[in-house]
């Protein structure tokens, strides 16, 4: 069981938007904060990945042919194709290294807090890696820097970071546990999180609402712990957060970009006046106007077509 001095990361509350809700210190109002992880996506190339869940649903659907039936009836109904695709790729078995991955987090968050969760065999090597790792790397947890909730009021962001450490050197760092088999894919991403993380303001206690000065957090690097799900490994990776920075405020000009309004208006082509000045036809044809008599102008205003200025 949790002792009474540090307990298990439970969920901070969300909108329905997914957004962390942060009290407002002035108001005492809620607001809601963009998770650090969507602004990490905004730039990364998702074609592989797009492919991949191609890949997941085409296999799905040849292993659950109930699935393919239920989609020929439903092919106007986005919501029910939608629900039927993610069915596919779970049945396909693509979430199980990522449900081995959650179960992970879960038990080495537990260990690191100094409790003693029960371990299933087929976990048990990964977390003797992890342990091993740990201790081999002369890595110290912080129990109140487990499962952490970092702001920025600035930006309107918050996170969930795994860890805050010390390294052997004395820099404290923020420490994240990957446990996916290929990171290679994830690398901006990471380290724009990562970054997001270390530029955070404030340390965020959403039962109370009160926020805590910032631990004195090296910006510069960060560490990430790779732990693939079943694979008995456990092996560090310093990762580049000037980089990181850069490419943070780069996602936030363009989540801001696409935000634009008023980029299309309706197309009014301009009279084709050949090698006359318009503005000089203009002030010709009301010169040649006004020299009519009335009769004339009268006649003129009568036959003037109705789609021209």
């Amino acid at each position: 069981m949790p002792s009474d001095e540090f307990t298990l990361h439970q969920e901070a509350p969300k909108d329905r938007w997914g957004r962390y809700k942060v009290t407002d210190p002035v108001t005492g109002k809620d607001r809601g904060y963009t998770r650090v992880t969507t602004i990490a996506k905004t730039m990364d190339d998702t074609g592989s990945l797009a492919d991949w869940k191609t890949r997941m649903a085409i296999t799905g659907l040849v292993k659950r042919p109930d699935l393919l039936a239920q989609a020929s009836t439903s092919l106007e109904d986005r919501t029910k194709l939608n629900r039927l695709a993610e069915d596919a790729i779970e049945a396909a078995g693509a979430y199980g290294r990522a449900n081995l991955g959650t179960a992970l987090h879960a038990i080495t968050e537990q260990l690191d807090l100094g409790l003693k969760p029960d371990i299933l065999p087929q976990l048990q090597a990964d977390i003797d890696a992890y342990l091993n790792g740990v201790a081999g790397a002369d890595i110290i947890m912080h129990k109140e820097y487990i499962e952490v909730l970092l702001i920025n009021d600035e930006h309107e962001y918050a996170g969930t970071a795994d860890r805050i450490v010390t390294l052997p050197d004395g820099r404290m760092v923020i420490f994240d546990l990957k446990t996916g088999t290929d990171l290679s894919y994830s690398y901006g991403n990471i380290a724009v999180q990562l970054a997001a993380y270390a530029n955070a303001e404030w340390v965020y206690d959403w039962r109370t609402g009160e926020r805590t000065p910032m631990p004195d957090i090296d910006k510069t690097e960060g560490i990430i712990c790779h732990l693939p799900a079943g694979e008995a490994r456990c092996e560090f990776y310093t990762v580049d957060l000037t980089a990181g920075l850069d490419a943070l405020q780069m996602s936030f000009k363009v989540r801001n970009w696409r935000k634009q309004k008023g980029l299309f208006s309706p197309y009014q082509p301009v009279p084709n006046v050949g090698s006359r000045d318009l503005v000089a036809r203009r002030d010709w044809v009301k010169a040649r106007i006004s020299n009519l008599t009335k009769q004339g102008q009268t006649m003129l205003i009568t036959a003037w077509p109705d789609n021209t200025p």
